[in-house]
């Protein structure tokens, strides 16, 4: 959606804005959502949604929470992957449309995965045509930091068909160029969906929910 800095305004005053924010995992999505929060906007977390819709697969394997998501998920190394991707995208495609069926009553900013840019040109089309959408972006200096932290907390990460291991490769070399490979076709896809691009070194830690509003404004 495509807005003007004055339609922009105008929508927030009315409480009829919606945004979404894009970017991959670890990039502080969930963190800026909250801050809007404090300002009113209602807040809708894709990853607790496809969580909820994974319970019961969860649970009858002794698992809970987002980071056992991504245990269940596993590694693309693993066996069990390519089937749990795509049963995964599956429920975010899903919750996707229960949130374009969604009245919004009030400012809204939707939380999405990192993976949402492989839901399909249709589905992002639709996020694009319902809400102004960020990108916020990592800088080349960030990408080896998200990699470690992505090792230290593992989250639910859809690699596609970007996966693939090279002779004499053990299984962590192969993740993290993949990872890398990742970061970059997953940018391209970012940039092509999004609105507004944000690059996240320009967003101070402790910003200010006005401030971070005032930011996404001026970058119209």
């Amino acid at each position: 959606m495509k807005l003007s800095p004055k339609k922009f305004e105008q929508l927030l005053l009315n409480n009829q804005l919606i945004l979404s924010f894009i970017g991959m995992s670890n990039i502080g999505k969930t963190h800026l959502s909250k801050k809007l929060c404090e300002v009113g906007f209602t807040h809708i977390n894709c990853d607790d949604l496809i969580e909820l819709k994974l319970e019961k697969k969860l649970k009858a394997v002794g698992y809970s929470g987002i980071k056992e998501v991504a245990r269940w998920m596993g590694q693309p190394f693993d066996e069990r992957y390519f089937k749990n991707q795509k049963e995964y995208l599956s429920f975010e495609n899903d919750v996707m449309k229960n949130i374009f069926k969604q009245k919004k009553n009030k400012n809204t900013i939707i939380d999405t995965t990192g993976s949402v840019v492989h839901t399909g040109i249709q589905m992002c089309t639709n996020l694009k045509f319902f809400s102004l959408v960020i990108y916020i972006e990592a800088t080349e200096k960030m990408k080896e930091r998200m990699f470690k932290q992505y090792i230290k907390e593992p989250k639910p990460v859809v690699f596609g068909n970007m996966f693939n291991q090279k002779r004499n490769e053990t299984n962590s070399e192969s993740l993290k160029r993949c990872y890398r490979d990742l970061l970059d076709a997953r940018s391209a896809l970012y940039k092509k969906y999004a609105d507004v691009i944000i690059p996240r070194d320009t967003i101070k830690i402790n910003i200010s929910a006005n401030k971070f509003i005032a930011l996404i404004k001026n970058s119209l």
